[in-house]
């Protein structure tokens, strides 16, 4: 018998699934929804890290986020300002890599700046595999964030073509009455990150 390079159904939702897609975004839906065999070869779970990589790198957050709040690095510089990213998981494509560790189509950065009087949030999140990108900007007094914490949350993703949670933890800025979570999952030393950042609330509550 011949070799088979993987079923004729999953063959055709990806392929409607590549439709009107430049040749990058094929690349991602095929590593999240092409099923392999010997015919169908897809990018590495390290191939795809770089793609994603890339894409953050190239457009440059940080200077966007300080044009988007409209200050120089020199007025929020209180502490370091500080950056978390990862992948996010909601409404995407969402995959196991080899190491166990879960990636998504969609990848989430967030800087945080740190004023005499406030703090300034910039969240960015962009697609892999289609032409979207979201912008979040948000301002807050210290008087007016209640804490800093990390919390696990659940959010639902595409997995081999069924809605399914997955446990992400998330970094969070609590308000009175409303709670900002950012995803963390790509971050290192983020527990003395994070309490550099209650140290510099309690400062400025007191």
């Amino acid at each position: 018998m011949g070799c088979i390079g993987g079923n004729s159904e999953n063959a055709a939702l990806v392929k409607s699934l590549c439709q009107g897609k430049n040749e990058d975004q094929k690349k991602v839906i095929k590593y999240f929804v092409q099923e392999e065999g010997c015919m169908t070869k897809n990018i590495s779970d390290d191939e795809y890290a770089t793609m994603v990589a890339s894409k953050r790198d190239a457009m440059n957050l940080k200077a966007k986020a300080l044009k988007k709040i409209g200050l120089d690095e020199e007025e929020v510089n209180e502490i370091p300002p500080v950056m978390f990213q990862g992948y996010t998981f909601k409404n995407a494509y969402a995959k196991k890599r080899g190491n166990g560790n879960w990636v998504s189509s969609n990848y989430e950065v967030t800087w945080i700046f740190f004023s005499s009087t406030q703090i300034y949030v910039y969240k960015c999140t962009f697609a892999m595999d289609e032409d979207k990108t979201k912008e979040t900007t948000l301002e807050y007094f210290y008087k007016d964030v209640t804490a800093f914490s990390t919390s696990s949350e659940a959010e639902k993703a595409k997995i081999n073509g069924k809605d399914e949670e997955i446990e992400t933890e998330k970094f969070t800025l609590v308000v009175p009455g409303d709670k900002l979570y950012v995803s963390m999952g790509d971050i290192e030393d983020a527990d003395s990150i994070i309490q550099a950042m209650k140290q510099k609330l309690r400062e400025k509550k007191q």
